[in-house]
């Protein structure tokens, strides 16, 4: 069932990626944070939805549209960041991964002394990473984007791996240029 829809409860722009292209609109909150209400819930209602085709192109616009959890790969988390007296010391930890057509690099927070490739495999199945990016392939060239904080659905993950090197430009190997930053043009 989707989240509640009480009007008193706040709204935040939604990004997110499937296997076949990126969702965005507008969702409800009803957890503290966006990255507990992809925890709680197997659907969400996004209103004024744009659905993108990736990487051949093409868009659709929908007042409304119904996703499930199992269908995303990644959500860009925004919003509140959550109680600050419910937060813990942690160490971050670089962590690149591929999910799908995804190659992400962002830091996963984990307490000191703790294996973050088992702490991270016990987490519920959307796990979010900070200070990250997110790289794919547009219509006519790759993508390189800063995320903040991206929340990655365990459950779509093909390979991860710790990166001790800090957050630096990804590169796409089967396509065989550098990517460019969102917005800024072609290489």
């Amino acid at each position: 069932m989707p989240q509640a829809e009480a009007p008193g409860l706040p709204e935040v722009e939604f990004v997110a990626y499937a296997e076949d292209g990126r969702l965005s609109g507008r969702i409800r909150l009803d957890a503290s944070r966006l990255s507990d209400m992809l925890n709680l819930h197997d659907e969400f209602l996004l209103e004024d939805a744009l659905a993108e085709r990736l990487p051949d192109g093409g868009t659709m616009l929908l007042p409304e549209f119904l996703v499930r959890r199992d269908e995303l790969l990644l959500v860009h988390a925004t919003g509140p960041r959550g109680d600050r007296a419910q937060r813990t010391r942690t160490v971050t930890h670089g962590i690149t991964l591929r999910a799908g057509p995804y190659l992400v690099r962002g830091d996963l927070h984990a307490a000191r002394g703790v294996d973050p490739m088992a702490f991270f495999r016990r987490r519920r199945p959307m796990v979010p990473l900070t200070d990250a990016t997110i790289e794919y392939r547009a219509v006519d060239s790759p993508v390189q984007e800063f995320a903040g904080t991206i929340v990655v659905n365990r459950d779509h993950i093909d390979w991860m791996r710790e990166t001790e090197d800090g957050l630096g430009v990804l590169q796409l190997p089967a396509l065989g240029r550098p990517a460019r930053e969102a917005g800024r043009g072609r290489p």
